[in-house]
């Protein structure tokens, strides 16, 4: 079925989905430019060590990669990593029965009856025959179909979990035998999503639908703050997308950046530097995870 092109409508939207695919839970190809003053990570230092806390995008196109070398190094001299989630301490099983319980009716209710015959039919229309199993979808809820789709056109255009600065450095830091610690599971950020989008389901697939003409420049405007350490230019971003989800910044972003300054707060009183890393999105803002840190009392530069 071919796709028509809702350009006015996409661009005066936020891009939400997309924002969160890309920064929150776990590119394209852009030519090597001058080395650029910061990157997007930052030293901070407490009474007994230091963090260096590098924001990653989830998912990335090849091109990328490799990082720069102040990343590098500072990888280099941390005895200890901390990451969101451990990708390999899931129970496939459980995780798979989670996935279903949280992401379809469990009452007999459909996607069909649960959203507007609109919204309904742009979902049917920018869904591309054989990606998605319609007869499984009829059961799945908004906010999952929103999330599928928005994945589904970011794989389309060559992003893959496998290339995220948070997969990257799993491997590298399980091959380097580093000590390893994580601030959530698998089923918790699950967990955390579902309740986030109950109460804004529709909005949220509507938002998707309406994001995905516009998915290639907007992820490529987020690619480039990363690379340039923009920390002002990724918070417009982020806020732009969050503006009238009021819920989902408040669940997603600051309850879990609190929770995760203090978890900081504590392996910087103890032995050992530590690097950090978690979604871009979650390090900028009033709220964000370095903001929380300096009101901590602890000194957070940029590198």
């Amino acid at each position: 079925m071919p796709l028509r092109p809702r350009a006015t409508r996409s661009r005066s939207s936020s891009v939400l989905v997309m924002t969160l695919v890309l920064t929150v839970l776990a590119f394209p190809d852009m030519a090597r430019a001058a080395k650029p003053d910061h990157v997007f990570m930052w030293m901070v230092t407490g009474p007994t060590s230091q963090a260096y806390i590098l924001g990653s995008l989830h998912v990335l196109r090849k091109g990328v990669y490799p990082l720069d070398d102040r990343i590098e190094r500072a990888y280099e001299s941390c005895p200890r990593v901390l990451l969101e989630a451990d990708p390999s301490g899931a129970d496939e099983e459980e995780l798979r029965k989670t996935m279903l319980r949280l992401g379809t009716f469990q009452d007999g209710t459909t996607l069909r009856e649960a959203v507007s015959p609109e919204t309904y039919a742009r979902f049917r229309e920018r869904t591309r025959p054989g990606e998605i199993g319609m007869e499984r979808f009829e059961k799945i809820r908004p906010w999952f179909a929103a999330f599928s789709i928005a994945t589904l056109e970011l794989k389309r255009l060559g992003f893959a979990a496998q290339l995220g600065v948070d997969a990257h450095f799993y491997k590298k830091a399980r091959e380097d035998r580093r000590q390893m610690y994580y601030l959530e599971t698998a089923g918790q950020q699950l967990e955390l999503l579902a309740d986030a989008a109950s109460r804004r389901e529709e909005d949220i697939l509507k938002q998707a639908l309406d994001e995905l003409d516009v998915v290639e420049r907007s992820s490529a405007d987020m690619i480039r703050a990363w690379k340039e350490g923009d920390a002002r230019r990724m918070e417009a971003l982020l806020t732009k997308s969050l503006k009238g989800f009021p819920e989902i910044e408040r669940k997603l972003f600051t309850e879990r950046n609190t929770a995760w300054a203090d978890r900081i707060g504590r392996l910087l009183s103890q032995e050992g530097d530590v690097f950090v890393v978690v979604g871009a999105g979650h390090l900028v803002g009033k709220n964000g995870l370095l903001s929380q840190l300096k009101a901590r009392g602890y000194t957070v530069v940029q590198q």
